[in-house]
């Protein structure tokens, strides 16, 4: 995928979204209707105005309460976030996630109006792709979280940002390319010149995952794109995804989805037909 990626979409009538999640920073821009989003065993009612912030890995649907539905979803690899945004306190909206934490910020509507706009912006540029079109993207990126940092600044002061939230990020991103290797948390201590048992307490304490689990699931996540997009065969799927024991990938697999490699093909191959029917 590119660095940026941005779609508006319209829809009037019987809108379905899957449980899934994407390995790229996201955030939701709510236009007109009214949804149930769901982020993991967390729900939010949502309206204009509304914005919902996900993480890498966070699994994700909704249900539409009030059509039309309409939205703009933007997508955004972590590290051109970090390389064009680089404040710490706005990384810290895609990384920290206390129990306390809320996807769903909401603005008011001239807020709102003037974010409608950037986002606008970003559309055009990422649709027309002229020179220098990402470097236009990211100032526009700027604008946007400078913005709504600013005006969810009581929401968002509740999240304690340290050092730690960039610790957290370097590792994210350091897995986020590696997570096929035979890796282990030694090998990533190594590798960044940081202590095993820092970076397992600041990983665990700021993304709310141990470090182990989220290779787990960067490789299941991996193999579910895989399994439904391509007709490669499933071992050689378990290989690219870092396990060399086929009976190890499929336990892995059925124990993070609740079904088989081969079931989980079938499934998504049904609603792949149901949806074009």
């Amino acid at each position: 995928m590119n660095d940026f990626w941005i779609e508006h979409r319209y829809t009037a009538s019987n809108y379905k979204l899957p449980h899934h999640y994407e390995n790229t920073y996201q955030i939701v821009f709510l236009l007109a209707g009214k949804i149930l989003y769901q982020v993991g065993e967390k729900e939010y009612q949502v309206s204009k105005g509304g914005m919902i912030v996900l993480n890498t890995l966070e699994e994700h649907t909704l249900k539409v309460l009030e059509y039309p539905y309409e939205r703009y979803v933007i997508q955004i690899r972590p590290d051109f976030f970090q390389h064009e945004v680089k404040y710490p306190e706005v990384i810290a909206v895609f990384i920290k996630r206390p129990a306390d934490f809320s996807h769903l910020l909401t603005v008011t509507e001239p807020v709102w109006n003037y974010l409608h706009d950037v986002i606008r912006e970003m559309e055009k540029e990422y649709l027309n792709r002229k020179k220098y079109w990402e470097m236009y993207v990211g100032a526009d990126l700027r604008r946007m979280f400078i913005t709504i940092f600013r005006e969810c600044a009581d929401v968002l002061s509740m999240m304690k940002i340290g050092n730690g939230v960039t610790v957290a990020y370097n590792i994210m991103n350091y897995l986020n390319h590696h997570f096929a290797e035979d890796i282990s948390v030694n090998s990533i201590a190594a590798a960044l010149f940081l202590n095993r048992d820092y970076i397992s307490h600041v990983f665990k304490d700021e993304t709310g995952y141990s470090v182990m689990a989220y290779v787990i699931s960067l490789r299941i996540n991996r193999a579910k794109l895989l399994l439904a997009e391509t007709d490669r065969s499933i071992t050689d799927i378990a290989m690219e995804c870092g396990y060399t024991d086929f009976t190890y990938f499929s336990k892995q697999f059925k124990k993070h989805t609740n079904m088989s490699p081969s079931k989980f093909r079938k499934d998504a191959s049904q609603k792949k037909k149901d949806v074009l029917a």
